[in-house]
């Protein structure tokens, strides 16, 4: 098994900034060592295919795109148009909360790039950060669905409460700067 310092090493011959003479020490080492040198190989083919894969942008529209998808899963007739609209009010909320969130996982995927380890463990991070997303998603709307049954007046006390629990929510935060100033 490859060390830390073999490990640095790989990376920076992947990212084609090690010295001739690191490098060749790196293969000299490699040599001696095959569980090192299938790792550094295994780096190797997906460095390759990283760089190889076409870098796209994710269109504008991916959010309304997926907002749709969810409303065409819905049973219309279950849902009445209040609760129709509160429904897509609660998942509009929950896409801008995420996308942020989904904005920096991406940035730091791109930045890290380079680098195969720092590679590997964004995309588990963000591939747990998406599962994370598709269960709040899921629960929210598993919970909507719940509520609606029990209670059809449900959407409109929700929408009349998100207008006070904005104002409530902008005073808290006024308030936290006046006493931090």
């Amino acid at each position: 098994m490859a060390d830390e310092r073999q490990r640095q090493l790989m990376q920076e011959a992947l990212d084609q900034a090690l010295s001739p003479e690191l490098l060749e020490k790196l293969r000299q080492q490699l040599d001696g060592d095959a569980v090192g040198s299938k790792q550094f190989n295994r780096l190797q083919k997906v460095d390759e295919m990283l760089r190889a894969a076409p870098h796209e942008r994710a269109p504008a529209r991916l959010a309304l795109g997926i907002m749709a998808k969810l409303a065409q899963t819905m049973n219309p007739r279950q849902l009445s148009t209040a609760s129709s609209g509160a429904v897509a009010l609660g998942l509009a909320l929950v896409v801008l909360v995420a996308l942020p969130v989904l904005t920096v996982a991406i940035s730091l995927f791109l930045s890290a790039i380079g680098s195969a380890a720092a590679l590997n463990i964004i995309l588990q991070q963000i591939a747990n950060l998406l599962a994370l997303v598709v269960g709040m998603l899921d629960a929210l709307v598993e919970g909507a669905k719940s509520v609606l049954q029990d209670y059809p007046q449900a959407p409109l006390l929700i929408i009349s409460v998100v207008p006070i629990m904005l104002f409530w929510l902008l005073k808290s935060v006024e308030q936290d700067k006046g006493e931090g100033s």
